[in-house]
């Protein structure tokens, strides 16, 4: 297996304009133009109310959506303020914006007609039941009901062992699932656990959840049946000979192999350089790529260094890895060579 990353975009100054001045910006993917393809980014600036949406021709990129006083009436001008993609109509499309606001309540959900945004959630006393009163509170789409649509919302909060998932119908969310007390074993008492959806079993559905604690080792993933949930892997030093073992770590789940599936695990460790990519099989992670000294030639040298996964070429596969430093404006866009 040849398994080397290139860029296909490597800029040191601003990507489409934007500048990438600030310790606080953030990006993700966003379908845009209600393709079906998050094949549009998203940065933003919490606090400055900056929000920039970049369409992507050829590595030229061009903003089709640019303003500093926030998005569809969501001021952003709180430094707590976060954003995701999500299939709001469930639709199968990433073609809304959730905005929500940690301590404060506030959660919005943006629909788009050809760059106009407006609400058609807007809350400020959190959502479904949920409160949002916690600065810890994180949220993130979720296939739930295995329909291959991201179109459930999961809250929790980190160190209190709270978690929710929220179903929506026509704009009323309703918890499906509501505990103080973890979820499928894993206890949620550290303020340092994340989570994500993730394809375990390579069905093209995001219906499992990742749960891992950096600098412990910890990492689990939970199978839903019914709003049942249970452990297929649970381990608490690791995974995949990736030791967990820095407070910096982060994973997020990737298409690695071009099947339009996101069931292989990134984990990297910003300031150090490592990233390795782990295949599942039935429960054995074994790493495709693992490297102490960055990818593709981006260093990943700053604890500033941050990733996500993108569709760049329009593919409808989020194949490809963009790594960007916020305040010092690096971007660079990696393709995976990979070729069984």
């Amino acid at each position: 297996m040849i398994n080397t990353f290139t860029p296909v975009y490597h800029q040191g100054n601003s990507i489409g304009g934007y500048d990438l001045g600030s310790n606080a910006d953030l990006a993700f993917a966003f379908d845009y133009d209600h393709s079906g393809k998050p094949d549009h980014l998203i940065l933003y600036r919490p606090a400055k109310g900056a929000i920039w949406i970049l369409c992507n021709n050829s590595g030229n990129f061009t903003p089709v959506y640019q303003h500093g006083d926030g998005i569809g009436g969501y001021d952003l001008q709180s430094t707590a303020d976060r954003a995701f993609a999500f299939d709001y109509d469930h639709s199968g499309k990433l073609d809304h914006i959730v905005l929500y606001r940690p301590t404060k309540g506030a959660i919005w959900i943006l629909r788009n007609d050809s760059g106009t945004f407006t609400p058609v959630y807007r809350h400020g006393d959190g959502i479904g039941g949920y409160d949002l009163q916690s600065t810890a509170d994180r949220a993130f789409a979720f296939n739930y009901d295995h329909s291959g649509k991201l179109d459930h919302i999961v809250l929790y909060r980190p160190a209190k062992g709270t978690i929710w998932i929220l179903h929506n119908d026509s704009g009323t969310f309703t918890p499906v699932y509501r505990h103080g007390d973890g979820i499928g074993g894993y206890d949620l008492q550290s303020a340092a656990d994340r989570a994500f959806a993730f394809d375990y079993d390579h069905s093209s559905k995001l219906d499992h959840i990742v749960l891992y604690r950096p600098a412990k080792g910890a990492i689990w993933i939970l199978r839903n049946d019914s709003g049942t949930f249970t452990p297929v892997y649970r381990h608490g030093d690791g995974i995949g000979g990736y030791d967990l073992q820095s407070a910096a770590d982060c994973a997020f789940a990737f298409d690695y192999d071009h099947s339009s599936k996101l069931d292989h695990i990134v984990l990297y460790r910003p300031a150090k350089g490592a990233i390795w990519i782990l295949r599942n099989n039935n429960g054995k992670f074994t790493p495709m790529y693992q490297h102490g000294d960055g990818i593709g030639g981006y260093d990943l040298q700053s604890y500033a260094d941050r990733a996500i996964v993108f569709d760049y070429d329009h593919s409808g596969k989020l194949n490809h890895i963009a790594l960007y430093h916020p305040q010092m404006g690096a971007t660079w866009i990696l393709r995976n060579d990979a070729q069984k």
